[in-house]
């Protein structure tokens, strides 16, 4: 059993990143299930977006779990969107994109939907990499804001900050690290050896990436059968409740 933790699904930007154009990917990079987001922060300036993430998850239910892009400057519209999200439309986690909606991780506005996600039983994905506003340092301070909340790091730092990546992970045990998309072919091994197979998923970014790659990350890592089948599929499935998946 294989799940993506880190997959798009949407139509925007000129990305078509349709229902079967994953799904088509997935079949080619032996993916089970996936674990998927939009390309539009919600609310915010299309007004189809949430409609489009929803009927993705409702199309394949078997096959696609859902982390609802959110928008913190739309403050109790956007809270009231989530919980309905959660409570009504099977949406299971929460994705905040530090770049787009402007908002480093640590910011109060984004902290109170952290939050709000954790008292709802919902993982957080949050974009990480090099950019000013998606910094792991500044992921751990909202991790420390947050402890009842799990929070996994998309992409663990990217290229140049993976180091606090793995600083920040080591010092709070509800943050997750998901190597998807960084070059190094010693990720997964650095991100095991620092927290153990228990917080590391397995993510591709795809369909812009191919899982083919990642897998090949999880290869050389040379982790134990038990530790890559936490790594596959258990953890994430713990995360976001995943029915009949053992975690």
């Amino acid at each position: 059993m294989i799940i993506d933790a880190h997959a798009h699904c949407d139509v925007r930007f000129g990305w078509v990143h349709t229902p079967d154009v994953l799904l088509r990917v997935m079949e080619e990079g032996g993916i089970d299930q996936a674990c998927i987001t939009g390309l539009a922060d919600v609310p915010g300036d299309d007004p189809d977006a949430y409609d489009r993430f929803v009927g993705a998850l409702r199309a394949h239910p078997d096959k696609l779990h859902g982390y609802l892009r959110i928008n913190p400057w739309y403050g109790e519209e956007a809270k009231a969107l989530f919980r309905r999200a959660v409570a009504e439309d099977g949406v299971r986690g929460m994705k905040l994109h530090p770049t787009t909606i402007i908002l480093p991780p640590n910011a109060p506005a984004v902290i109170e939907f952290v939050r709000l996600a954790g008292e709802l039983g919902a993982p957080v994905l949050i974009h990480s990499g090099d950019e000013p506003n998606a910094l792991p340092l500044q992921i751990a301070k909202c991790a420390e804001a947050c402890p009842d909340t799990n929070i996994i790091m998309g992409h663990m730092g990217g290229v140049f900050f993976f180091e606090d990546a793995l600083r920040a992970a080591e010092k709070h045990p509800n943050l997750y690290l998901d190597p998807s998309g960084n070059p190094r072919p010693d990720i997964v091994r650095k991100a095991v050896d620092a927290v153990g197979a228990e917080r590391v998923v397995f993510g591709t970014d795809m369909p812009a990436m191919h899982p083919n790659v990642e897998k090949k990350k999880v290869e050389l890592a040379r982790l134990t059968p038990p530790q890559e089948r936490l790594v596959y599929a258990g953890n994430i499935a713990r995360l976001m409740r995943l029915p009949g998946v053992p975690a």
